[in-house]
């Protein structure tokens, strides 16, 4: 794995020998671990890559939203129109589970929801915490835990993890409230990231993802309005990138998300609204320094039934290693 110096950008010496190039190397592949959940827009590209143990990751993100869903995008309202605007802190802790890569991520998520059906009772705004999300991740092979000074020589091919997540309901919620940014329920999410490395090396990377999952929801009991009860079925989602160095600083993706299932019942009676909807996307990323970066993802869906998700959204999140 080698880099190329980016003309003017001075952090990057001239000239540096093999050891410090595969070092860089390694840095810049770290800035993208473990994205997390970042609502209607997927996990992200370049979420689940293989990088060195005992690496700290702080991530600031903003979400933006024009949908017709709220925060908790598994349930939709047809014809309805939300602004969602969210700021988000992450923070993920590489570490070796067994030997292998493993990952713990947490996500406090805040900031404002409105919007709602026109004309109509059901519309208002909701602003303050929402609900939190914590993330482990382990590789089940093709990712072992490794130093940074031993992973400087390690050269990935194929990769496959088990994940685990858990959203509490942490976040701003009033049953009174017809509109929230909580969800007052518990979700439970399972994946199987998946990563193939066609090439390797700062400037040279592209890779395929797949990350398959599916999300389990508890009762809501305190719901708005007449009803007192709300289930819903699991969420199927299939997220795929194809991801790709332009340089040595700037990288970008093709994303695509998939979804199906999550038919709701109210008070024991199916509403027979299950859910299928593909978006796709577009993200652009680039490298500041050896421990800073940035990325940007364009989302929106291009097809659905009459139950899913519509609309579009942005993503930014800015990563910082230490």
């Amino acid at each position: 794995m080698t880099v190329q110096p980016i003309p003017g950008l001075s952090f990057w010496p001239q000239f540096i020998g093999l050891r410090e190039r595969s070092l860089l190397s390694l840095l810049f592949i770290v800035l993208f671990f473990l994205t997390g959940q970042v609502y209607a827009l997927g996990d992200g590209p370049r979420a689940y890559w293989v990088v060195p143990k005992d690496m700290n990751f702080l991530n600031p993100m903003w979400i933006s939203l024009d949908s017709n869903h709220g925060l908790d995008d598994a349930l939709v309202l047809d014809d309805a129109e939300f602004d969602t605007d969210i700021f988000a802190l992450m923070y993920t802790r590489t570490l070796s589970v067994g030997g292998n890569l493993g990952g713990i991520s947490v996500i406090l998520p805040g900031g404002k929801l409105e919007g709602g059906l026109a004309g109509t009772a059901f519309q208002g705004e909701s602003s303050g915490l929402g609900d939190l999300n914590a993330i482990g991740v382990v590789s089940l092979f093709g990712a072992p835990a490794m130093e940074a000074k031993e992973f400087s020589s390690f050269v990935p091919n194929t990769a496959l993890d088990l994940l685990f997540a858990v959203t509490a309901p942490t976040g701003e919620y009033d049953a009174d409230e017809t509109i929230n940014l909580g969800s007052n329920r518990w979700s439970f999410r399972f994946g199987m990231p998946f990563i193939h490395y066609f090439q390797t090396g700062l400037g040279k990377t592209t890779t395929l993802e797949l990350q398959p999952s599916v999300t389990f929801f508890t009762k809501n009991d305190e719901v708005a309005g007449a009803v007192n009860e709300l289930e819903q079925d699991p969420i199927y989602k299939l997220e795929a990138h194809l991801t790709h160095d332009f340089n040595p600083m700037f990288w970008g993706s093709i994303d695509a998300l998939y979804t199906s299932g999550g038919e709701t019942i109210l008070d024991g009676i199916d509403q027979d609204n299950s859910q299928r909807s593909f978006q796709a996307g577009l993200t652009l990323g680039a490298y500041f320094s050896k421990s800073t970066g940035v990325y940007v993802t364009y989302g929106e869906v291009l097809s659905h039934n009459d139950n899913a998700q519509d609309g579009s959204g942005y993503r930014v999140v800015f990563k910082y290693i230490y």
